[in-house]
């Protein structure tokens, strides 16, 4: 017999053998398993299981609280935080009240936006003409591009042509937690109210939100 034949035939055996120990495991569980069934059931989300049809949250007040907005923007990012500031903007503009909330699963505004980012700023300039004078993270300019593309041993130099998406000259290196926690404090001065620790569920009942 060959060598190879002859350990192929003790790798056989070996997988024959471990099959046979795991059958003969399950077989020795699932009794168990069987036994098992009466324990408690882990809870669930209340569409699978409504709270009003188990018993075990008989006798438990499940009043949620309740608050009405104009306007409620999940997610306090960048987006977020523009939109609701714009919104207020206009608001004012047009004298009239109107009451933008801001609901962020983070525990602060900006603690979940970690990158780093080139920030092209004229959606800025737009919603604040005066950022710089106003304070905003952006203080890092940048100075050159270099594009180059990477071989094993050499690189292989780009020219940047004025137009393409990679020229970033006027733009900013930033981090984007800052730009975003800075955008939070220019939303509450203009009266949006920020909910940060609060996480959207799901919407309900013709668009009215409910947060958890």
């Amino acid at each position: 017999m060959f060598p190879a034949a002859r350990y192929s035939l003790q790798a056989h055996r070996c997988v024959r053998s471990l099959r046979v120990l795991q059958r003969e495991r399950l077989s020795s569980l699932l009794p168990a398993q069987r036994c098992s069934s009466s324990a408690p059931r882990i809870t669930t989300h209340y569409t699978v299981h409504p709270r009003d049809k188990d018993p075990r949250w008989e006798g438990v007040d499940m009043e949620r609280f309740a608050d009405e907005a104009d306007v409620v923007i999940v997610g306090g990012g960048p987006a977020g935080l523009s939109a609701a500031i714009r919104l207020k903007q206009l608001a004012e503009q047009q004298g009239r009240e109107l009451r933008v909330c801001v609901v962020e699963k983070a525990s602060q505004i900006g603690a979940h936006t970690l990158s780093g980012a080139c920030l092209e700023p004229s959606a800025l300039t737009e919603l604040f003409p005066d950022w710089k004078e106003r304070g905003a993270p952006l203080n890092t300019p940048v100075t050159e591009d270099r594009f180059g593309i990477l071989t094993e041993k050499h690189r292989i130099p780009v020219p940047m042509l004025p137009g393409l998406p990679m020229n970033n000259h006027g733009n900013y290196i930033v981090r984007l937690g800052h730009v975003v926690r800075w955008l939070g404090e220019q939303a509450e001065a203009l009266g949006v109210e920020l909910y940060p620790g609060y996480a959207a569920a799901e919407v309900r009942e013709r668009g009215r939100l409910c947060v958890s």
